[in-house]
């Protein structure tokens, strides 16, 4: 992740201090921050973090009213959780986060001659490592688990892009996120030692945020 940020500082540097006065048509800069939630209570353990900042790449290309775009990004994170005191079912549970997206996508200005206010969809492949442990519940369990989940991001909405100074822009954009991944767990129980392995289908959507910087060249 770290090199990632110095390898996309660098550039965007080099870009700004060309300072060409041809038509600039190219961007590329950073995702800055992704809101993956909007809410602080969690129940189960979560795949991606609240708040994810400065940890990919994006690039677009513009021609009148329409735009490409493409992105990657990847990140590890840790959550736990824990169900409130008094529930009947409670448990609790942590994991770790390894996850990559690629993706592209594209976009179209909804206002004639005005580029800060477009519309947009991305697709995106996504590779997730993640292990954990997981107690309680009805039968009291006491886990340990590991799971490898590929699949499909669909991320579409209303984007605003705003000039700072000179050739830079701030992107902010809303939109829902429909996930798709096949899962292949393993749960090993910490009490006997047996291990559990299924193959599962998970699907969700809900409302996340970005806001992304770049640099036109």
């Amino acid at each position: 992740m770290k090199t990632l940020v110095i390898i996309s500082t660098f550039m965007l540097l080099f870009l700004i201090s060309k300072g060409q006065d041809t038509i600039r048509r190219f961007e590329l800069g950073s995702t800055l921050i992704t809101v993956n939630s909007f809410y602080t209570e969690t129940y189960f353990e979560a795949d991606r973090p609240a708040l994810e900042f400065i940890n990919g790449l994006f690039f677009r290309y513009s021609k009148k009213r329409f735009g490409f775009r493409g992105h990657a990004s990847y990140s590890e994170n840790s959550s736990f959780h824990a169900s409130p005191p008094g529930t009947p079912d409670g448990s609790r549970g942590d994991v770790n986060n390894k996850d990559i997206r690629i993706g592209i996508g594209g976009q179209f200005t909804l206002l004639k001659r005005k580029e800060w206010f477009y519309t947009f969809a991305d697709i995106s492949y996504r590779n997730l490592f993640s292990t954990g442990h997981y107690y309680g519940g009805i039968g009291g369990a006491n886990d340990s688990f590991s799971r490898t989940g590929n699949g499909f991001d669909t991320f579409f909405g209303l984007g605003f892009k705003i000039k700072t100074f000179k050739n830079v822009f701030l992107s902010s954009e809303l939109g829902n996120l429909i996930a798709n991944k096949a899962v292949n767990s393993s749960s090993t129980s910490l009490t006997t030692g047996k291990t559990t392995k299924a193959h599962y289908t998970e699907i969700n959507a809900h409302l996340i945020m970005k806001l992304h910087l770049t640099v036109k060249f």
